[in-house]
């Protein structure tokens, strides 16, 4: 469990994932390994936040990562993950949102990630004349 506080901005303006005034929330999260081997673990969230000063009023996720997958015989340091993400948003005249989100993550070069991913994003929640919309990326992590 995670509890936060935001003191607000000074101009009350939003920045990053506040939305300026004063306030606070909480996030509960559960990881549960399924195999023996801790290759298939499942993670679920969920977030709420009070006084309007987060970007949602409640958020959930549900995840399942598959590490060192077998598609093509061993494969080492990879991961498999699928997930499926609903946020109740705070901004006015907004709507639920919902997202399926799959991912890819391999090494490309010693010390360098690549991720693959897809997102199908369901009633985006501030777009009411779209109903979906879909968003690939390409990410790349060097850690040292």
């Amino acid at each position: 469990m995670t509890l936060w506080h935001n003191d607000g901005t000074e101009d009350g303006l939003p920045i990053n994932g506040s939305n300026g005034p004063e306030g606070w929330g909480y996030y509960l999260l559960h990881e549960q390994e399924f195999s023996r081997d801790g290759n298939q673990v499942a993670v679920f969230k969920y977030g709420h936040s009070f006084d309007d000063s987060a970007y949602f009023v409640s958020q959930a996720s549900a995840t399942l990562l598959l590490y060192d997958p077998c598609f093509f015989g061993t494969i080492s340091n990879d991961v498999v993950a699928a997930s499926f993400n609903w946020v109740d948003p705070v901004a006015e005249g907004s709507r639920p949102e919902s997202n399926v989100e799959v991912i890819y993550r391999f090494p490309f070069f010693p010390g360098i990630d690549t991720t693959l991913s897809y997102m199908a994003v369901i009633n985006p929640a501030l777009d009411p004349n779209n109903d979906f919309a879909s968003v690939f990326s390409l990410r790349l992590v060097s850690v040292f």
